[in-house]
């Protein structure tokens, strides 16, 4: 129907928004062409034109429940799961580098060892405490104590001083402060006082020594011995079911005991272990030491190999 201007009464066809004559907006046009688009003018057509446009809007949300699962992630990043990759992350960087299962291991390097068992033996000949150390710790029987693990070298140590081969019968291998018996395929050693002697497969050493000092008791020596090795290798330590004993060598009375330890070699660890005796003259001025040192899986055998050795032990001070 038409629609009359209120402003200038003209009649405009029904659906203008404004006057074709004057351009006046027609109020009624406005209002009916809404109410009559939605067909439900009177219920107020604005909401409910906007109520069915919001009925998408939370299917949308419905959508959004399928990524609430994904969405577990981040709780699980703000909660306990983050720190669950976190560990699993480092556990595998820890694990190679220091065998990390291994960490509150102390890991030293065979030539290490040797190096600082002769270096004590001559510390403490130098200073008049003898030092003999023994490579292959654990030896049964009176003379030496009970089994030690000792480590086993990738490769035979580096000789310190003149090698002496042994070739065909057993030679023998002297030093200003003892000699001994060197077995066919043994290698002696010798750098005054110390006398290094190792078995012909270079995994086990003996290493021995005497020297002048202040007069002082076998249990004073071991006690200078454990502490000088203790601040040089942390985890050296006694061995589990081993004991401190007494026993003889060449002749002096003295005392037995067996250190472990882990230690490095090529690119492996291992358990180490050296079986040690030291003792003194009736006066306690002149020390006698020796040192068995070898693998811990392989120090019953290797004490057994060096028993010719050390019942040929001979001290030159007395």
């Amino acid at each position: 129907m038409a629609l009359t201007c209120a402003r200038c009464g003209t009649q405009n066809p029904d659906g203008n928004a404004f006057c074709q004559a004057c351009g006046t907006q027609l109020a009624a046009t406005a209002w009916a062409a809404p109410t009559a688009a939605p067909g439900t003018p009177p219920a107020g057509a604005p909401p409910p034109n906007w109520a069915p446009p919001q009925g998408p809007p939370p299917q949308s949300a419905q959508p959004a429940a399928p990524w609430l699962p994904p969405q577990s992630a981040p709780p699980p990043v703000a909660g306990p799961p983050p720190s669950a990759p976190p560990p699993s992350y480092q556990s595998p960087y820890y694990a190679p580098p220091p065998g990390y299962p291994q960490p509150p291991v102390h890991r030293t390097p065979w030539l290490l060892i040797i190096s600082a068992i002769v270096g004590l033996v001559l510390l403490m000949a130098g200073c008049g405490t003898a030092l003999a150390m023994i490579n292959a710790r654990n030896q049964p029987g009176s003379t030496v104590g009970s089994d030690l693990p000792s480590p086993t070298p990738a490769g035979t140590p580096s000789p310190v001083g003149q090698q002496t081969p042994s070739k065909g019968g057993a030679n023998a291998a002297s030093t200003s402060s003892v000699s001994a018996t060197v077995p066919p395929g043994w290698v002696a050693t010798t750098k005054d006082p110390v006398l290094q002697v190792t078995n012909p497969a270079g995994t086990g050493t003996i290493v021995m020594s005497s020297g002048s000092q202040t007069a002082q008791s076998a249990q004073q020596m071991k006690d200078a011995a454990d502490q000088s090795l203790i601040n040089q290798f942390p985890d050296i330590k006694a061995c589990p079911n081993t004991k401190t004993t007494s026993g003889t060598v060449g002749g002096v009375s003295g005392i037995w005991w067996e250190l472990c330890f882990t230690s490095t070699s090529g690119g492996q660890s291992f358990a180490g272990a050296m079986t040690i005796f030291v003792g003194v003259n009736a006066g306690g001025t002149v020390g006698y030491a020796v040192i068995l040192l070898t693998q811990a899986s392989q120090m019953n055998a290797f004490i057994t190999e060096a028993k010719p050795v050390l019942q040929s032990i001979k001290w030159k001070l007395g």
